[in-house]
């Protein structure tokens, strides 16, 4: 019995289905790839959007209590070597701010608010006003860290030492 070479095959062959296959999860992996990157980078973007935010709120603070302070005083403790911010308030209450157990913080007749994370911190007395520098440590979700330094200046008229 000869096979008649005119019938039309219906079927794909066993390796024509093993290359689309193939070819199938080479495409889903990119695809996987690009969307677990992408995931990656959108978390990252969040968080510094978020550290970024936090920084604005502590520089809108420092200013709005150095607006509001008539004196500054800038004094180290010894047993620490810590710098502390004393600012002398009208009302005759006092705002300061300094770093505990590597923490900014603002000690303010309310009580005592944590701010953030820092390495070091440096306040200066200017003609002008008052500048404070904090050295944080931005952890990196990779496990890395980056140094950077923020700095926030306010205006104080009645600024003495």
């Amino acid at each position: 019995m000869m096979l008649d070479k005119s019938r039309v095959r219906n079927a794909f062959t066993l390796i024509e289905m093993v290359v689309v296959m193939a070819l199938l999860g080479v495409v889903m992996l990119i695809a996987t790839t690009m969307i677990i990157g992408l995931m990656y980078f959108s978390s990252t973007e969040i968080g510094l959007a978020n550290r970024n935010m936090e920084v604005a709120a502590l520089a809108n603070l420092f200013r709005s209590d150095v607006r509001v302070a008539s004196s500054a005083l800038i004094s180290s403790s010894k047993e620490n070597k810590a710098k502390v911010l004393k600012l002398s308030l009208l009302s005759g209450k006092e705002i300061s701010y300094e770093v505990e157990n590597g923490m900014f913080v603002r000690i303010s007749p309310q009580g005592k608010q944590r701010l953030m994370t820092v390495g070091d911190v440096s306040f200066q007395l200017l003609n002008d006003g008052l500048m404070v520098e904090l050295n944080c440590l931005d952890k990196a979700d990779s496990g890395r860290t980056k140094e950077r330094t923020l700095s926030f200046r306010a205006t104080l008229d009645g600024a003495r030492k």
